[in-house]
C-alpha cells in the first residue's frame, strides 16, 4: 500500500489535541476538556471518493474533519445526487443520529484524501454533560444547520435560474455591493447537485451571467462583479432567463 500523501503525513504529524482544538464544535474546550476528549477519539485516513457514512446506515459516531473535504448528500431513486453541503478541516458531522438514536440522514463521501477523527455516541453524549461550551456550540450549529434547510426547500421552490443565482451567493459569501470572488470556480455538476438540477442548466446561467455582465470568469477564480443584480435573480425579483 501506497503511503499517504505529503499533506495527509503532515497533519499526522501534528498533535492531535491541537487538530481537535479547530473543531468547530469543541473550540471552546480548555486543556483539561481536550485531554478528557483525546482518547475517545479514533483517527482515519480516508481516500478521495471514498464512502465514510452512508444513507440509512445505524453507525452513531460523530465524527471530526481533520484535513481534506467531504460532502454530505443523497442520491434519488433516479441516480440523480443532491449534494447538501461541503465540510473542511474543522467541521463536524453525525450529531443528529448520535442524538436520536435514527440511522443516518445522509451519505457523507471524502471529495480528497481526508483526515477523519470519530467518537461513539456514548462518548459524545457524556462530552455534551459535562460541557456546556460543547453543548451550546451543538445546540447553535443544530439551529443553523435547520435555518439552511428551511432556506434550501424555500429555494427549491424557486425556478432553477433563481436556486443557481442563490448557490452562487452562498459560495461568493459576504455581503453589500462590493464585488465578490469565488475561489476555486465550482465544476458545473457540483452546483447542479446542490441545487437539483442538471449540468447543461447551470452552463446556461452561468453564460447569462456572464452576458449581462454580472459575473466574469478570471484565471481560476469567478468574480461576482454585481452583487445586487444576483440577489435579485436570486430571490425572483427579476427573471434570468425566460
Amino acid at each position: 500500500m501506497s503511503p499517504p500523501p505529503l499533506g495527509a503525513r503532515l497533519v499526522e504529524a501534528m498533535p492531535l489535541a491541537q487538530r481537535l482544538a479547530r473543531v468547530d464544535i469543541l473550540a471552546g474546550l480548555d486543556e483539561r476538556g481536550l485531554a478528557a476528549v483525546l482518547p475517545t477519539v479514533r483517527v482515519r485516513h480516508y481516500d478521495a471518493g471514498q464512502a465514510i457514512v452512508g444513507h440509512l446506515d445505524p453507525g452513531r459516531e460523530v465524527y471530526f474533519v481533520l484535513s481534506g473535504t467531504v460532502r454530505v448528500t443523497m442520491f434519488a431513486e433516479s441516480g440523480r445526487e443532491v449534494a447538501f453541503r461541503d465540510l473542511g478541516a474543522g467541521s463536524s458531522f453525525g450529531e443528529i443520529a448520535a442524538i436520536d438514536g435514527e440511522p443516518r440522514s445522509a451519505d457523507v463521501v471524502a471529495l480528497e484524501d481526508s483526515l477523519v477523527g470519530a467518537m461513539s455516541a456514548t462518548d459524545f453524549l457524556a462530552l455534551l454533560r459535562r460541557e456546556p461550551a460543547v453543548t451550546e456550540a451543538t445546540l447553535k450549529k443544530l439551529a443553523r444547520l435547520v435555518r439552511a434547510l428551511s432556506q434550501r426547500v424555500y429555494e427549491f421552490a424557486s425556478p432553477v435560474p433563481a436556486r443557481i443565482c442563490a448557490e452562487l451567493l452562498r459560495l461568493c459569501g459576504g455581503e453589500g455591493g462590493r464585488p465578490g470572488r469565488i475561489a476555486p470556480p465550482p465544476k458545473h455538476a457540483d452546483v447542479a447537485a446542490k441545487v437539483s438540477t442538471h449540468r447543461e442548466a447551470v452552463s446556461r446561467v452561468m453564460s447569462e451571467l456572464a452576458r449581462r455582465g454580472v459575473i466574469a470568469k478570471g484565471r481560476g477564480e469567478i468574480l461576482v462583479k454585481d452583487r445586487h443584480a444576483l440577489e435579485r435573480y436570486a430571490q425572483g425579483v427579476e427573471r434570468l432567463l425566460d
